[in-house]
C-alpha cells in the first residue's frame, strides 16, 4: 500500500520537476511522485488506449510497447484497457511512468496492484494532493499534461469520443508525432484510431514504424527464459488470444492458486498481459 510517507513532493522550482511542464501557466505548482524520478530525464513516448480496446489490439500494442522500451520510457494513464497494457508491457524494463488523474489516496481499485508495481519498478505521478478525488474534468487536464511528456503519442484503441483522442489532440497541438493502430472499417472501438491516421498520424503495425518515424535504429531483441509451466500457459494463451484464469486452469491442469503466481511471473517477463477481470493475453 502506498502511504503519504512514500511520496516525494516536487515544486515547480525544483530541478526534478518535469521540464516539459514548466512552460505551462496552468501546470501544478507541486507534484507528488513515488518511484524512479530519474525516468523524467529520459526519452519518453506516450501510449494510451480506450478501456474497450479489443484483446487483439492489446496483444499487438503490448508487443509494440515491449519493443519501444529499447529506446523510450513509456508514459501512460491509469485506466483499464490500453493504459493497463502499456504498464504491463513496459514494467519488465522498469521504463514506465504513470500519471494519475487524482491523488494517491484515490488510486483506481481496478488496477491498484499494478500501480503498486509501477511505483516499485517505475514512476507514479499525481498532479494533486493525496486525498484529491477524480472528477469529470480531471481526466482532460491529466491527458493534457500526459501528452506533453512524450516526444510522440501512440493510440492503441479509441472510439469516436475516447479520452485517448484527447491525449492525441494535445500531443498534436504541441507538435508531437502521433501514431495509431489501424482497424477494419466500421469498427466502433477503432474509429478514432482510423480518424487519426486519416488526419496524418503514422499507421503503426509494429515498433519498427515508430523507430523509423524518429530515425532510430531497432534494438536487438532480448531472449526471455521461461519455465516449462510458463511455456505451457503461454501456448494456451496464444491459441485462445485471451483467456480467464479458470479457462487456463482447465486447459493446463494447473490449479488456479498456482496459476496466479505463474501469470505474475509471465507478466514480469513481458510475455503475458492482464486485460481485466482475471483475463490474460499473450504479449
Amino acid at each position: 500500500m502506498i502511504t503519504q510517507s512514500d511520496i516525494l513532493a516536487i515544486t515547480k522550482q525544483s530541478e526534478l520537476y518535469p521540464a516539459e511542464w514548466k512552460a505551462f501557466s496552468d501546470s501544478p505548482e507541486r507534484i507528488y511522485v513515488v518511484g524512479n524520478v530519474k525516468l523524467l530525464q529520459t526519452k519518453k513516448l506516450v501510449v494510451v488506449g480506450a478501456r474497450r480496446t479489443p484483446a487483439t489490439a492489446l496483444k499487438t500494442g503490448g508487443e509494440i510497447v515491449k519493443g519501444l522500451t529499447g529506446a523510450f520510457t513509456i508514459v501512460t494513464g491509469s485506466a483499464d484497457g490500453g493504459d493497463v497494457t502499456a504498464m504491463e508491457s513496459a514494467l519488465p524494463s522498469g521504463k514506465i511512468i504513470c500519471v494519475l488523474a487524482g491523488g494517491f489516496g484515490t488510486l483506481p481499485q481496478s488496477c491498484y496492484t499494478l500501480l503498486e508495481r509501477v511505483a516499485k519498478n517505475g514512476l507514479l505521478i499525481a498532479l494533486h494532493p493525496f486525498e484529491t478525488e477524480v472528477r469529470a474534468f480531471s481526466y482532460e487536464y491529466r491527458n493534457k499534461m500526459l501528452a506533453s511528456l512524450g516526444e510522440g503519442a501512440l493510440v492503441l484503441g479509441a472510439g469516436e469520443k475516447s479520452g485517448a483522442l484527447i491525449t492525441a489532440k494535445y500531443a498534436k497541438k504541441q507538435g508531437k508525432k502521433i501514431f495509431a493502430l489501424p482497424y477494419p472499417p466500421n469498427t466502433d472501438v477503432g474509429v478514432g484510431c482510423n480518424a487519426l491516421i486519416k488526419d496524418g498520424a503514422y499507421l503503426t503495425e509494429s515498433e519498427k514504424d515508430v523507430y523509423q518515424a524518429f530515425g532510430l535504429e531497432m534494438p536487438k531483441p532480448v531472449q526471455v527464459s521461461l519455465t516449462d509451466t510458463e511455456r505451457q500457459v503461454l501456448q494456451v494463451l496464444k491459441i485462445k488470444v485471451t483467456a480467464h484464469v479458470v479457462e487456463l486452469a482447465e486447459e493446463t491442469g494447473i490449479p488456479t492458486y498456482k496459476l496466479q503466481a505463474v501469470l505474475s511471473a509471465m507478466q514480469v517477463k513481458g510475455v503475458a498481459v492482464h486485460v481485466g477481470g482475471n483475463r490474460y493475453s499473450p504479449v
